[in-house]
C-alpha cells in the first residue's frame, strides 16, 4: 500500500433518519457519501422555496457518511401557489415534510443528472459507448458470479453426499 492510498471503511449504516418533534424538521445520515452528494442535494432543497433550512456537513473525513439537515416551512401562508396540487383532498397550508422535501429533491436531482448525460452523450458520442461497454461487462460479471454460486452450491452439495457414505 502507497503513502497516499486510503482505505475508507463502509458506513456502518445506509440510511437514517434522525429527529422528532415537528415532521418539517429532520436530519438525514446517508451511508457510504460524501461532499458530492450532500452539497449536490442542499444545492436543489435550498432552491425549493417550500425549505426554511438545509445544510450539510462531514462529521470527519474518515467516516463515509454525510448528515443533511432539512427544515421547510410550518405552513405555505399566502394562498400557497407553491403546492403541487397533488388532489389530496383540500387541505390548503399543510406544510412539505422534511421526507416529501428529500424524496422531491432527489428525484430533481436524478432528473437533472439524466439530461446532463443525454447532453454529454450527444456532443461525446464515446461516453454513450464507455457507458455501454460498463454495462455489458457488468452483466457479464454478474452472470459469471451466478454461474460461479451454482458451482459452489453443486460442490457443496457432491461433498455432503461423500460425507455421507
Amino acid at each position: 500500500m502507497s503513502v497516499n492510498e486510503v482505505k475508507i471503511k463502509k458506513a456502518e449504516v445506509a440510511f437514517e433518519i434522525r429527529g422528532t418533534g415537528p415532521p418539517t424538521s429532520r436530519t438525514f445520515v446517508l451511508g457510504d457519501e460524501d461532499h458530492t452528494l450532500g452539497n449536490a442535494l442542499r444545492h436543489v432543497l435550498i432552491n425549493d422555496p417550500r425549505v426554511d433550512f438545509t445544510g450539510y456537513c462531514v462529521p470527519h473525513p474518515s467516516e463515509p457518511v454525510v448528515q443533511l439537515r432539512v427544515q421547510t416551512k410550518e405552513s405555505l401562508g399566502g394562498g400557497g401557489s407553491n403546492s403541487k396540487g397533488d388532489g389530496e383532498g383540500g387541505e390548503g397550508n399543510v406544510p412539505v415534510t422534511a421526507i416529501e422535501a428529500l424524496k422531491e429533491a432527489c428525484m430533481t436531482l436524478s432528473e437533472q443528472c439524466d439530461i446532463v448525460l443525454q447532453k454529454l452523450e450527444v456532443e461525446m458520442p464515446e461516453v454513450r459507448e464507455d457507458r455501454e461497454r460498463i454495462a455489458r461487462l457488468e452483466e457479464a460479471d454478474m452472470m459469471e458470479g451466478g454461474i460461479m454460486e451454482e458451482e459452489e452450491a453443486g460442490m457443496d452439495e457432491e461433498n455432503f453426499m461423500d460425507d455421507e457414505e
